[in-house]
Parts: structure tokens; C-alpha cells; sequence
């Protein structure tokens, strides 16, 4: 298990990808027209709710039923069910401002199945670093749409500079019980999508 440092809590802070300010549905749409033909991930209950609102159907959405780290409002986490009911469900476990093993492992079977069937994976935690090790996991040219905190949705394109940056950061996380850093070593994507 990996956990954030003081240190990187102020570089995380800071999108990672081209942020389009904004709430609601257009933020989403100006971000997904970024998209190469590849996989398509939200991470954040909000940001799938909005993409599902406009008619986007993401390839894995990332989600942990809280928004600001509060109870999502029953009304937005009942559309994301509703309209999420087709896409095979992931469990994973992950608290705040750590990386688990089992959120590796997870994300890492979501992104096998995306490329037969849409994938949810429900987070007993929270989701606020999965963006992470998804960067690491996903082949080059995904897109990854995130939230950005009372600012907007940021759109992160996965390549060869993203992925390093991001190990790069991971590296300096402070490493608990088990190595995840070598499971994302082992099962890192360097590929373009298409390519294998």
C-alpha cells in the first residue's frame, strides 16, 4: 500500500491534463471531444453522472458514492445506477490518500474487460488517487476525465510522458505493507491502443 506525502498532496492538487472550467455538461463534453479512439475513464461520481447525462457512455467509470468526501445526494447516485445497470461491477477497497493493492488489482481487471464490455468499479473508500495507478494501467492514448475541486473537469490523454511522471510521483509516496509499485511495474501498458 502506497500513501501521499505532504509533499505530493500540493503537486496532486494540480490538474495533470487540460482543465475545462465549468459545471454541468458542457466542462464534460469539451473534454471528451479530446478523445482519441480508445478507452474512456471517469473517475468521480460527479464527472460520471454529468458524462452520463450527456448521452457519454464512458468505457470505466470510477466511483465511491461521495463527492467532496460527502454522501453523494440519492437523486445523482440513483442515475449513475440506473445508468450504469449494463456495465459489470468491480469492488475494490481503498481509503483516502492511499493506493491499495486491491485498487491495483482491480483497476487493473477493469481495464483487461474494457475492451469487451463496459466496466464500474465501486470503491469501499475513496477514489481521489485512482487516477494514478490508471495512468500506469491504461494504454497510451486513453483519456482519463477527472474532477477538479469548484474549478471544472480536467481531461488527462495517457502517454509515454504522463506515465512517466506519474511513476515518477508514486515512487515518492510513502510505501507501507506490500510492493504495489512492482505491480504496476509488471503490468504497465506501454501500448497504444489497437496495438498486442
Amino acid at each position: 500500500m502506497l500513501k501521499i506525502t505532504k509533499e505530493l498532496r500540493s503537486i496532486l492538487s494540480k490538474p495533470h491534463g487540460i482543465l475545462y472550467k465549468g459545471k454541468g455538461i458542457n466542462p464534460i463534453k469539451k473534454a471528451v471531444n479530446t478523445r482519441k479512439n480508445c478507452i474512456l475513464v471517469c473517475v468521480g461520481d460527479i464527472v460520471t453522472y454529468y458524462a452520463l447525462k450527456a448521452k457519454i457512455k464512458p468505457d470505466i467509470v470510477v466511483i465511491d458514492g461521495k463527492s467532496l468526501r460527502k454522501s453523494l445526494n440519492s437523486g445523482i447516485a440513483n442515475e449513475i445506477i440506473k445508468n450504469t445497470a449494463e456495465y459489470v461491477t468491480i469492488k475494490a477497497v481503498n481509503p483516502a490518500g492511499h493506493i491499495t493493492e486491491d485498487l491495483v488489482e482491480k483497476l487493473f481487471n477493469a481495464v483487461k474487460l474494457a475492451k469487451r464490455t463496459k466496466v464500474k468499479v465501486f470503491i469501499e473508500g475513496e477514489e481521489d488517487l485512482a487516477v494514478m495507478p490508471l495512468v500506469i494501467l491504461l494504454p497510451k492514448g486513453s483519456l482519463i476525465i477527472y474532477g477538479q475541486p469548484n474549478e471544472g473537469v480536467v481531461a488527462l490523454n495517457v502517454d509515454d510522458e504522463k506515465k512517466i511522471l506519474i511513476f515518477n510521483l508514486l515512487e515518492k509516496m510513502e510505501r507501507l505493507n506490500d510492493d504495489v509499485l512492482e505491480k504496476l511495474r509488471r503490468w504497465s501498458n506501454g501500448y497504444h491502443c489497437g496495438e498486442r
